[in-house]
């Protein structure tokens, strides 16, 4: 088989796209959200303000309507059928400019979201995990 240029390749796209940055008003007041389709996954943000209004990055506040560049930390709370490397738990970094966000979303077998965003998985900059204790590792 003759090697193929990335150049020529087609981009995959999901059946559904949510590549551009909205807010989201669902009307789901009396429902609860319990599965999503296509390779969405639904994330909670972890690096918010307790007040909501800002993440802090290496101690110094940023007000959220100022973030529209920054990359943001969150744990994945629901995943459709079609994601491929993300599970409900993982902890994803991705930029602030893409998704639908949500806010007081009731997901069941979790509760309710204060803060969120729907994203395609391939949005995500990638999966992290907390980093092991150096200094008792070293002192054992």
């Amino acid at each position: 088989m003759p090697p193929v240029s990335i150049d020529k390749l087609e981009p995959m796209r999901s059946l559904i796209d949510l590549s551009s940055h909205s807010e989201g008003d669902f009307g789901l007041e009396d429902l609860e959200l319990s599965f999503i389709f296509d390779d969405i996954i639904l994330v909670e943000y972890i690096d918010t303000t307790t007040d909501g209004d800002g993440i802090v990055r290496n101690g110094i506040y940023i007000p959220t309507n100022v973030l529209t560049k920054a990359w943001r930390k969150a744990k994945v709370i629901l995943v459709g059928p079609r994601a491929q490397y993300t599970s409900v738990g993982d902890i994803v970094v991705f930029p602030n400019t893409l998704g639908i966000t949500v806010s007081n979303l009731d997901v069941s077998g979790h509760g309710r979201i204060r803060g969120g965003v729907f994203l395609n998985e391939s949005k995500v900059f990638g999966i992290c995990k907390p980093k092991k204790n150096v200094s008792s590792e070293t002192n054992t």
